[in-house]
């Protein structure tokens, strides 16, 4: 018979599915995942390869650009054309035509004047079909271009200057973004740290209270209390329960908040643990701003506002009527009724093309012009100064809560354990009836409120210490600038 009970247990034990392992999760555990998992992460890591995108492509355009073109043009159904006669009337004929043109060209845009110069060969049929069919080839071997569309502004200039920057920015935006995204993972760990401390607490206390009202019940049956101080605690029981189950599903609420932001699944058991090692550092004022100068994007961001600025005041000077530009071509070219004669000899073509545009009545149209860039660059200078300041304040005033924020967390973690040992004490006193409940109740608020007041100086704390991260771009604790890496397509 026992072996049957224990062989039907194995098999009972064997059809229960395996419970879900229960994942701890510490402070470093869940920024490490945020910034390698979370959506948060996937769209910094997007913008980034935005900008690598698009800084190559700038970098592509420095380059020679090699291209073939190729076009036919055809009406195979006909067209009424004008023929001039050798009597010199003009008559009106039907005939079927097709063009193509084919065509090979290297452009490079010179950067140190705006313009471009180009290389190109082309070639080109014109077929005439019916009875006068013909056809005639025209080729350009080869011809060498070079375009300047304005003498006064070159655009690859300033595009050289800015582009390097935006990219620059590029990146060390992305290092913020992953720091931002670390301080985000701090906010929803604590906030589920919190709601389980919560329910830790409250737990505590239907425990306690309801050991209380058993050893009470049996007190007041002897006539050791009033039933007055019976009902009150029973009524504080009651409160437990009730707080309990509100606090319970608060943590649910958290826990699926912080699944969310992890994209982990909805029914994964996770816990948290209490962070329990805090970086003892002072962070030196001067440092912080030094690192914030130089690793931040921001500090990038004041630089190419400022170029911006300049270039849109150099450009509205270039435009502002006054035109001067310069084309030049220099090939050679034949046309013959064969392709090989098309390629043989020919005539040399030389252009030259100088524009020159002067204003004489606009109403001080360009004048303004100029002048509104001007005032642009000008408003943009005050706002960027004042970023300036406001950037150098943050810093400062991030690294002062950050050096302060350690010793209230160190207050904070004193007040808390004085108060558990008061508890404890005010608990003994009051099971061999030295005080009322009413004392007893008070002592386990004061618990509570500074355990609560513990764990909120906790996350302060941790909350500082990113944001200055984030700030600075550097780890103070490990004394190296934050570095983090994406993988280039």
């Amino acid at each position: 018979m026992l072996k049957k009970l224990i062989l039907s247990a194995v098999v009972a034990a064997a059809l229960i599915p395996a419970a879900r392992a229960q994942q701890s999760l510490h402070l470093k555990d869940v920024i490490s995942l945020a910034q390698r998992n979370s959506p948060s992460f996937y769209r910094a890591q997007s913008r980034a390869l935005n900008s690598l995108y698009a800084y190559r492509y700038f970098k592509s355009g420095q380059m020679p650009q090699l291209a073939l073109n190729f076009n036919n043009s055809s009406s195979l159904l006909g067209e009424t054309v004008e023929v001039l006669q050798p009597d010199g009337k003009i008559e009106y004929i039907r005939r079927k035509t097709s063009n193509t043109s084919l065509g090979l060209g290297l452009r490079q845009n010179v950067p140190w004047t705006g313009g471009s110069f180009s290389v190109r060969s082309d070639l080109s049929r014109f077929d005439v079909f019916g009875d006068l069919s013909s056809q005639n080839y025209l080729a350009t071997p080869f011809s060498i271009n070079y375009n300047q569309p304005s003498v006064v502004y070159n655009p690859f200039r300033w595009e050289r200057m800015i582009a390097p920057i935006m990219y620059d920015e590029s990146k060390r935006q992305y290092v913020e973004d992953l720091e931002v995204v670390g301080l985000d993972g701090a906010s929803y760990f604590f906030a589920a740290l919190n709601a389980q401390v919560q329910v830790k607490i409250y737990q505590q206390n239907v425990d306690n209270t309801d050991t209380l009202y058993k050893i009470s019940k049996g007190r007041f049956d002897l006539g050791k209390i009033a039933e007055n101080e019976l009902l009150q605690i029973e009524l504080s029981l009651l409160n437990a329960r009730n707080t309990l189950e509100q606090s319970t599903l608060q943590k649910e609420m958290a826990y699926q908040e912080l699944k969310r932001f992890l994209n982990m699944p909805k029914d994964a058991e996770i816990s948290l643990a209490m962070p329990d090692a805090v970086p003892q550092f002072e962070v030196p004022l001067d440092k912080a701003v030094a690192e914030a100068s130089s690793n931040r994007q921001s500090v990038l961001e004041f630089r190419r506002r400022r170029l911006e600025a300049n270039r849109d005041v150099a450009a509205a000077k270039a435009y502002s009527g006054y035109e001067f530009n310069l084309q030049a071509q220099l090939g050679q070219r034949n046309n013959d009724e064969k392709l090989r004669k098309a390629y043989s000899g020919g005539e040399v073509q030389q252009n030259l093309s100088v524009g020159v545009g002067i204003p004489i009545m606009d109403w001080g149209r360009a004048r303004n012009r100029v002048r509104q860039a001007k005032a642009n660059r000008d408003l943009i200078e005050i706002d960027v100064q004042q970023e300036e300041r406001k950037f150098e304040q943050e810093v400062y005033l991030q690294t002062q809560q950050f050096n302060i924020q350690k010793r209230v967390l160190s207050s904070a973690a004193k007040a808390d354990t004085i108060a558990r040992l008061r508890y404890e004490i005010t608990k003994q006193r009051y099971l061999i009836g030295k005080i009322s409940i009413t004392d007893l109740n008070l002592a386990q608020q004061e618990k509570d409120q500074a355990t609560q007041s513990y764990i909120s100086a906790l996350r302060s704390f941790w909350n500082n210490y990113y944001t200055l991260r984030r700030l600075t771009l550097f780890d103070f604790e490990k004394n190296e600038k934050i570095r983090y890496e994406y993988d280039e397509p």
